[in-house]
């Protein structure tokens, strides 16, 4: 692999949400029902616009609820310790909604599709997560309701689960930034770059499915966040119900993917065409070819961000559905970008190029010689490297809020994800229009999005 570095300059200062006072922390910001929490203003006084970044605040809806000391869960329920191994290997139960039989066994494909080995991918995963931290200036969308949630308690241990963890970094990040709360991180092979030493003693992860029944953290979580873990996931609709039994009433349930669509800096999805077509781009090429791989194997669960909103707004187990996008330079062509935001243009574009030659096991599997798959990643690497084009990386943050309710099981059936109309990547898309997958859900028209 060749060895695409970030410069060498000091990494940027993380300027995270100034922590609540200890008299802030006793106030309830959801005390009053029917009102917003005026409280929260003398927060706001002290939170420079530029180290709030891009998490937005919750509305007054979000504040709109009864207190949590009414809930009826167990005031002292703390995270789950009957598995310190092996969840899985321990317990055979599965959620009531089985995957197609088209992606059965696809979660050891998933993991082992573009990485040589643990290392390399929980490496890019650690840039990955700093990419994702800078651009927020936070670990977390809306701070204010996070560490309101987080804050110390006498009752009980307030306690996060990180479903997916990946190299681990988010979860240790979230351990050190709470001590006071337990933190766990499960994906379905431990992090590899971590040592005993370097994990606070207030985290711990384990190996586990999300894809199998999350009965035994029943109520145990303040906070469960869970990113880029959509092409994992069997029935993401269905998981969504199995995660509001893990949230706490009036906990918080944070999603985060980079979408597989790179876009215009007039944020027009760039087109599928062929070399020597109008608007062609190797990086288009590429990236269409590693979608339709995953199609070609059964797993649509790449396109499950489309529907994300809509599950969650019909879900009777959350409220106060908040969903943003943000666009990021792919490098720092972009005029005006402070120098935070130049270091986080420069590493999308670094990971990137690490990420395009890590896609051609999946692409051999689909048919592809060796020969045509390093045409493609060269020509994708060169346009990012040179910067001879303007691409901009989508991310989407959706949040939702458990109701201080009893849990709804999911009665509706489940749905296909293979239509047409709901995939991210539409061939062909005529240059300098929306795709289909544009038009019907707002791909560049969410009220609240961000461009960098």
């Amino acid at each position: 692999m060749d060895d695409y570095r970030l410069p060498d300059h000091q990494q940027p200062v993380f300027y995270d949400s100034t922590p609540l006072s200890d008299d802030e922390l006793e106030e309830d910001p959801m005390s009053q029902a029917g009102s917003s929490y005026a409280g929260l203003s003398s927060i706001d006084s002290r939170m420079d616009e530029s180290d709030m970044g891009r998490s937005e605040d919750m509305s007054d809806a979000a504040m709109e609820a009864g207190s949590v000391a009414d809930s009826e869960m167990s005031s002292r329920q703390t995270v789950s310790t009957l598995y310190p191994h092996d969840s899985i290997s321990q317990r055979g139960a599965h959620t009531g909604y089985p995957a197609p039989q088209s992606a059965q066994g696809s979660l050891a494909d998933i993991h082992s599709f573009n990485s040589d080995d643990d290392k390399s991918l929980h490496s890019r995963l650690d840039l990955q997560h700093d990419i994702v931290k800078f651009h927020l200036r936070s670990l977390y969308p809306y701070p204010r309701w996070v560490e309101w949630l987080l804050r110390p308690s006498q009752e009980r241990s307030p306690a996060v689960l990180d479903i997916g963890t990946g190299s681990g970094r988010w979860a240790v990040d979230m351990a050190l930034q709470f001590p006071h709360a337990e933190v766990l991180g499960i994906d379905l092979v431990p992090p590899v770059l971590l040592t005993i030493d370097t994990i606070p003693t207030n985290c711990r992860f384990e190996v586990d499915d999300a894809n199998l029944s999350m009965l035994h953290h029943k109520d145990c979580f303040d906070v469960v966040h869970a990113r880029s873990i959509d092409q994992g996931i069997n029935d993401f609709n269905g998981f969504l119900y199995e995660v509001a039994q893990t949230i706490r009433p009036h906990g918080i349930l944070i999603l985060c993917l980079g979408d597989p669509q790179f876009v215009t800096e007039d944020l027009v999805p760039f087109p599928v065409t062929e070399p020597g077509e109008e608007g062609f781009t190797w990086l288009q090429k590429l990236l269409y070819h590693v979608y339709k791989a995953f199609h070609h194997r059964g797993n649509y669960g790449i396109d499950s961000s489309i529907h994300w909103k809509r599950w969650l707004l019909s879900n009777p187990n959350y409220e106060n559905i908040q969903v943003f996008d943000y666009y990021i330079p792919a490098g720092p062509w972009k005029q005006g970008l402070n120098e935070t935001d130049s270091w986080v243009a420069e590493a999308v574009k670094i990971n990137m190029m690490h990420v395009f030659e890590a896609y051609t096991p999946l692409l051999l599997t689909d048919g592809f010689s060796a020969e045509d798959i390093e045409v493609m990643v060269k020509g994708a690497t060169a346009e990012l490297r040179d910067q001879t084009i303007h691409a901009m990386m989508h991310w989407r943050y959706i949040t939702g809020i458990r109701r201080n309710a009893p849990w709804h099981e999911r009665l509706e059936e489940i749905e296909p994800l293979h239509r047409a109309e709901d995939t991210l990547i539409v061939n062909p898309s005529p240059p300098g229009t929306k795709s289909a997958a544009a038009r019907s859900v707002g791909f560049v028209t969410w009220a609240n999005s961000r461009v960098l």
